[in-house]
């Protein structure tokens, strides 16, 4: 068998004496010396050493370069406005579309349900039996399964429409 050279010590493949990048040292600090309109920079009031670039006003920030996008042309704000109002236009078509779409639906709705009970109010007078006289005996006698079945007809307030409902119904 080979032997393999071991090392036996502190685990580091660099030597001691090299310094991780991120740690800047005093000797470091003093050599990086910040100007501010060529003039050295003195220390910063808050204590924060670490800042070691000179901070931009915005006073400076805001200028009336194009690349800044702060001021715009005439033209281009009447384009964005123009722009913009056409927007608003579609979206107010779009929801106005959508609202009628919603009426059109629910006078749809109700038209097919006063449709439906008038065909069940016709379908159910064929079947249809009075109890007569001796109503209460009649029921007392029915199972739940046959009360249930047992309707009553009534006019519906809103369409004005005789309706067959359950005998229970309020």
């Amino acid at each position: 068998m080979a032997s393999v050279p071991v090392s036996i010590g502190s685990g580091r493949s660099k030597p001691s004496s090299f310094a991780p990048a991120n740690e800047l040292l005093a000797s470091d600090i003093g050599k990086i010396t910040p100007t501010v309109d060529g003039k050295p920079k003195g220390r910063n009031v808050s204590g924060r050493s670490w800042k070691l670039r000179p901070q931009k006003r915005a006073s400076s920030v805001v200028t009336k370069v194009s690349t800044n996008n702060r001021s715009k042309s005439w033209e281009r704000r009447k384009t964005e406005r123009e722009a913009k109002k056409v927007a608003q236009e579609r979206e107010k078509e779009l929801r106005e579309r959508s609202r009628q779409v919603a009426i059109e639906k629910k006078e749809r709705r109700l038209e097919n349900e006063r449709r439906r009970a008038e065909n069940e109010y016709k379908n159910a007078q064929k079947f249809a039996q009075n109890l007569g006289r001796n109503a209460d005996l009649k029921m007392k006698a029915m199972s739940k399964k046959q009360l249930r079945q047992i309707k009553k007809t009534r006019m519906n307030s809103k369409t004005g429409v005789v309706e067959y409902v359950s005998a229970y119904a309020k």
